[in-house]
């Protein structure tokens, strides 16, 4: 049997997002965190991999978010670690809060890197008959139907190892919603209407790394719309029009009063209709 590690970590005031609830990035900080920890008990610790130029390099994510929380929760993260044949790590957390109701799931994939080359950690056990996530991104052209919107990318939210953690990219994507509901929907639309989306969950894949201080494009669109959510897809492309990394997220429909499902308002669907692929 796989061992599980487990962290407790507290959701603080600046967590929560305009949404009222603790915002998505704080759960792959606290996943980022408690991985971190797992690491050390294999001997490579932060320390000792900044001191031999070891990087650790985000691959994809998917991320299940089961029950909204507040300022002031403590939520137990749990993590196993297995070994991919590539000798790239899986993560699979679990977050769960202090009544045990299960808050967050995140599977990931990351490498270690040293030097450029990838490193293997002995003593992690091997993947074999663990259940992975498939991915239904499959890489397309630019859709017709897509908004393109340039962004830059900050010096900033670089992490000790010069790279882009996995939350930072997130944040891309994040920034990439409001970009294209700002400009097709009208922030207006969602007090008029008493309707908000809930981040439910979603994919991202991670094809090269973003370079900190480079000018990129985001393509947007609405892979598909269904009565109280739909599926919303992301492109992340360099100057030169390779492609960076892909997301594709679920949105429900709730009231912004109560928090709660319904169906999508129709003036919503009227705006962004154009877009669906």
């Amino acid at each position: 049997m796989n061992q599980i590690f487990r962290k407790t970590l507290t959701t603080r005031h600046f967590d929560l997002d305009w949404n009222r609830h603790v915002t998505s990035r704080t759960y792959e900080k606290f996943a980022y965190d408690a991985r971190c920890e797992v690491l050390k008990e294999f001997g490579f610790s932060i320390e000792s991999m900044l001191n031999n130029a070891i990087v650790i390099s985000p691959n994809s994510s998917y991320v299940r978010f089961l029950n909204q929380q507040f300022v002031n929760s403590e939520i137990d993260v749990e993590t196993e670690v297995f070994s991919l044949p590539n000798s790239s790590l899986f993560w699979k957390q679990l977050m769960v809060d202090k009544d045990g109701k299960k808050v967050c799931t995140i599977e990931s994939v990351s490498s270690l890197y040293q030097n450029g080359f990838l490193l293997s950690i002995e003593n992690i056990p091997k993947i074999n008959n663990q259940k992975q996530h498939e991915f239904s991104i499959h890489p397309k052209p630019i859709q017709q139907n897509s908004i393109e919107h340039d962004y830059y990318i900050p010096y900033s939210d670089m992490n000790c190892f010069w790279i882009l953690p996995a939350d930072a990219i997130w944040k891309i994507f994040e920034e990439g919603r409001f970009l294209f509901f700002k400009e097709i929907v009208d922030f207006q639309l969602i007090k008029e209407t008493d309707s908000t989306t809930f981040f439910m969950g979603g994919e991202i894949q991670i094809f090269h790394q973003p370079s900190p201080g480079s000018h990129i494009k985001l393509y947007s669109w609405i892979e598909s719309f269904e009565k109280i959510r739909f599926y919303f897809r992301q492109d992340i492309v360099d100057g030169n029009g390779k492609l960076l990394a892909s997301m594709k997220d679920e949105q429900l429909f709730v009231s912004l009063s109560n928090s709660r499902p319904k169906r999508a308002p129709s003036a919503f669907f009227e705006k962004i209709e154009r877009f669906i692929e």
